[in-house]
């Protein structure tokens, strides 16, 4: 009977490792100045003093990563080596409504470098979990009150901002809170 449960707890103990406590990453591009500036005004102005303390960025992965620290990283450095710049155009102000209570700037161009970037991600050591499928945009408003919505959906009904994209940010939340990691450079 020893053996047995002997066995059993080795079962469970195996099964504990592969359940070892987790932490969460985020991947996101940074937006450079001068429109990282422009971007902070109009969440500042429609998304409210939450916004103040996350610079804008386009969201690649956020989720729990499997394995050790060094191998997620491992694989963001990989990916991101493996892609070359590419340029983003940011438009006209969107709505995630009904299903989210968001406003957000769509990709015009680079969406498609995004979404390639994303699935490398989230292959070997990074998963992703969310109840949401991935769109690559930028977050202008959240949480916030329905008008703040209404209002900057109506005053952003003309954007046009391009930056380049010649990196990528490795947060973690190792420490409690988000922070960042690294930034890794493209191609």
């Amino acid at each position: 009977m020893s053996t047995r449960r002997s066995a059993s707890c080795r079962r469970w103990v195996s099964d504990m490792d592969n359940l070892e406590p987790r932490f969460t990453l985020g991947v996101v591009i940074p937006v450079p100045q001068p429109q990282r500036e422009t971007l902070r005004a109009w969440r500042r102005e429609f998304g409210g003093a939450d916004t103040e303390v996350i610079a804008p960025h386009i969201t690649l992965v956020s989720g729990s990563y499997l394995n050790t620290w060094e191998k997620a990283a491992a694989q963001v450095r990989q990916v991101a080596g493996q892609t070359a710049s590419f340029t983003v155009q940011l438009g006209a102000a969107r709505t995630f409504r009904p299903a989210s209570e968001v406003v957000y700037l769509p990709l015009l161009d680079g969406a498609e470098e995004c979404w390639a970037l994303h699935r490398g991600l989230l292959s070997d050591a990074l998963r992703h979990e969310s109840n949401f499928a991935y769109h690559p945009h930028l977050t202008i408003a959240q949480n916030v009150p329905p008008e703040n919505l209404d209002a900057a959906q109506a005053a952003l009904d003309q954007v046009g901002l391009s930056f380049e994209v010649s990196s990528i940010q490795l947060f973690d939340t190792r420490g409690g809170q988000w922070s960042l990691s690294e930034e890794i450079e493209l191609g």
